[in-house]
């Protein structure tokens, strides 16, 4: 699935209710109705601020809220998302990613 990234595409990965959208900062409406309850979504989330071609932590969050995943991955963190004050302020069904992770699907 092609994904926005700034003035250029990425592409999204979509593995029957698993979802991999890294390097975006977009998603075309045209594909929520296919993304609705996932079992997971593994998504970009760079930084709190905005940025011109990842999803801001507000934006990220907004898209899970909006796709109503099982649970949500934020992936692509830079260093200045503090980990565990993510894991401790983040929604029960969101949890920032960390090298080595594996999920249960």
């Amino acid at each position: 699935m092609n994904l926005n990234h700034g003035k250029i595409s990425s592409l999204g990965y979509i593995f029957e209710k698993v979802a991999y959208f890294s390097d975006c900062n977009g998603i075309n409406k045209k594909y929520f109705k296919q993304l609705m309850n996932l079992k997971c979504l593994i998504i970009d989330c760079l930084k709190i601020q905005k940025h011109p071609s990842h999803f801001s932590l507000n934006e990220a969050l907004e898209i899970s809220n909006k796709l109503k995943p099982k649970k949500t991955v934020l992936t692509n963190l830079h260093y200045d998302l503090d980990y565990n004050f993510l894991l401790n302020n983040l929604p029960r069904n969101v949890k920032p990613a960390y090298d080595g992770l594996q999920i249960n699907i």
